[in-house]
């Protein structure tokens, strides 16, 4: 037999002889699999023990749950807000949308505009009450309402129908 070097996180080489099974490897695998479903419980637990008002993964549609399962409770919040003001989101669409609702407060907060001033188009005109304008004017408005609330006054100025 061959002695062979190991070194953390290396590669070894393709002709190199397999290392000995440990006695304790079904235990240390158990282990991972055991930490993986605590940390996945505790993403859970944690989003749905912040307060009573705090939604649960089971709260969001299923989609949404599936492919954001850390989603933060803010982030939860949101979704449900911009539901309430009729834009549907998915679970392929939920990582754009939130970003749209932090980057209207990181707007509002730092760029020193309006927000009618910012819901517009190409042309400078306000964003219609219609189609995929319509659908950013309400993720605008739910991400007021979730990241940034102090700005709530401004929602007004969306003129959401």
């Amino acid at each position: 037999m061959r002695p062979t070097t190991t070194v953390p996180y290396a590669v070894r080489p393709s002709h190199a002889e397999p290392h000995p099974p440990r006695a304790d490897a079904p235990l240390r695998h158990a282990g991972r699999r055991a930490a993986a479903g605590a940390a996945v419980l505790l993403a859970v637990i944690s989003l749905g023990a912040c307060s009573s008002d705090d939604p649960t993964l089971g709260d969001l549609p299923t989609d949404v749950a599936s492919a954001r399962p850390t989603i933060s409770a803010d982030e939860a919040k949101f979704v449900l807000a911009a539901e309430k003001l009729g834009a549907t989101v998915t679970g392929a669409t939920v990582d754009d949308d939130i970003q749209t609702g932090t980057t209207t407060c990181w707007v509002l907060r730092t760029g020193g505009v309006t927000l009618d001033e910012v819901a517009v188009d190409e042309d400078d005109k306000p964003l219609p009450n219609t189609g995929d304008a319509l659908r950013t004017k309400q993720l605008m408005a739910a991400g007021i309402q979730t990241f940034c609330p102090d700005h709530d006054d401004q929602i007004a100025l969306l003129k959401l129908p």
